[in-house]
């Protein structure tokens, strides 16, 4: 960095620690892979070559040339039901699975896989009763998993090696853990609040995630829905929220430690855009999970080899396929948490607003979240008004008016708006918006 880039961002600093007077928390931002996204590998059950085609190194190019920093598969990269020779830890197409993972890596994309430490077939051959705590069945679509006891001794010497035997044998940079909780504690019952606490689940974890460090990896989970993890000590670098959430919610999860990586679960978010999505989470330095991909074709829930169970999700599958047949040139569906179809512009939107999240959430950055009282803002924030502000060599300012009518942003000195580069000090912002700015 050069001395006049240093002075600027001494003067930045000091500033932003004189004027940002209260606010929900301080963040200095370190190690953070900001631009993560879901890619659809294939519709399993139905097999899944994982082999790169044309299509795949054109989309992963332009995946990164958008900034997408990081990819996380999902359940189509595993045969969690042993249909074709592999297992819950495995590729059915194991060189080919190592070929997509190493043109991630060309392409500075990396690679973490779905392995859960709860949800374990019971159809599998290798799973025993003693695993697992309760006896009722997790049934949908073409999975019959029994949540795995994170207190049981022999589930954590099983799974355990499993997931970093994963992580190792295909050149994963980390993994994601749809934790599958079975809430099990001795003398008691689960209750997702922040007050709740489970040694177990939290020692799990920990092993786990100390094992990922130890490989220089990236540990992601995912708590259900909008949940904390119950632990004391750090065992994650990201947790994923927003699945099966009914409404939009300023700055989901914005308390919880480490990064949060928001999913805009478009089962629940008719007439929302992800333009609507993005005023409800950027201030809250969380940037939405991209959905992208192979298309999903919807051909999945009808193979002669593989017991169905019904289901939300095995009707979503369905109702995929039936606008498939319809659209067979799409707009494409790509992914569990989509609407039928994705929206087209999806990609460029996330594009857009990525380019101007970026330079914010630069390393050693400091963030200051949903500030309350500052001395550069010369206008009243009220309640459904979140400005956060971002500084490095640059001092960014973002805020999301989430009430129903324009909101005169004052500020003081002056500003440049980043998308429309006025500059002045004083800034109308529409209804349901988010507004970018720059310190001149």
């Amino acid at each position: 960095m050069t001395e006049l880039k240093q002075q600027a961002r001494i003067e930045n600093i000091r500033l932003a620690e004189k004027t940002n007077k209260r606010y929900l928390r301080r963040i200095r931002v370190s190690d953070y892979l900001a631009g993560q996204a879901i890619y659809n590998l294939g519709d399993y059950p139905d097999k899944v070559i994982a082999s790169p085609t044309d299509y795949d190194r054109a989309l992963i190019e332009k995946m990164a040339k958008a900034g997408v920093s990081l990819i996380q598969l999902h359940e189509d990269w595993n045969d969690a039901c042993r249909l074709y020779g592999a297992d819950k830890f495995s590729a059915v197409d194991e060189e080919g699975m190592k070929a997509f993972v190493r043109l991630c890596h060309d392409n500075g994309i990396k690679v973490i896989a779905y392995v859960s430490s709860g949800y374990f077939q019971q159809t599998d051959p290798d799973f025993r009763e003693e695993f697992t705590s309760i006896k009722r069945a997790f049934k949908n679509n073409y999975f019959c998993y029994r949540k795995g006891n994170h207190g049981n001794a022999a589930w954590r010497a099983y799974v355990i090696p499993k997931t970093l035997e994963a992580m190792d044998r295909y050149g994963f940079d980390g993994i994601f853990n749809d934790w599958g909780y079975d809430g099990y504690v001795p003398g008691s019952h689960c209750h997702m609040d922040k007050d709740f606490y489970d040694a177990d689940v939290e020692d799990m974890l920990v092993q786990i995630y100390s094992e990922i460090k130890k490989r220089g990896g990236i540990y992601k989970l995912h708590c259900d829905r909008n949940n904390p993890a119950p632990c004391k000590d750090k065992v994650y670098d990201y947790l994923w929220v927003g699945e099966a959430i009914t409404k939009l919610e300023p700055g989901i999860g914005k308390e919880y430690p480490g990064y949060v990586v928001p999913c805009q679960d478009r089962h629940f978010y008719e007439g929302n855009t992800l333009e609507d999505y993005i005023a409800y989470t950027v201030p809250f330095m969380q940037f939405p999970l991209l959905k992208t991909g192979r298309p999903i074709r919807g051909k999945n829930t009808e193979l002669e080899n593989v017991t169905y169970y019904g289901g939300d999700e095995q009707e979503f599958y369905k109702a995929v396929g039936e606008y498939m047949d319809a659209h067979p040139d799409g707009p494409y569906v790509y992914s569990l948490w989509s609407s039928i179809p994705d929206d087209p512009d999806e990609f460029n939107c996330w594009s857009r607003y990525f380019a101007l999240y970026k330079p914010m959430v630069s390393e050693n950055s400091l963030a200051y979240i949903e500030l309350r009282d500052c001395d550069l803002i010369r206008s009243e924030l009220f309640e459904d008004i979140y400005a956060s502000m971002f500084v490095n060599e640059s001092t960014y300012l973002t805020v999301s008016n989430l009430s129903d009518k324009p909101y005169t942003l004052k500020l003081e000195g002056l500003w440049q708006d980043r998308v429309t580069n006025k500059i002045a000090s004083s800034f109308e912002i529409a209804s349901q918006r988010i507004s970018f700015f720059v310190k001149k």
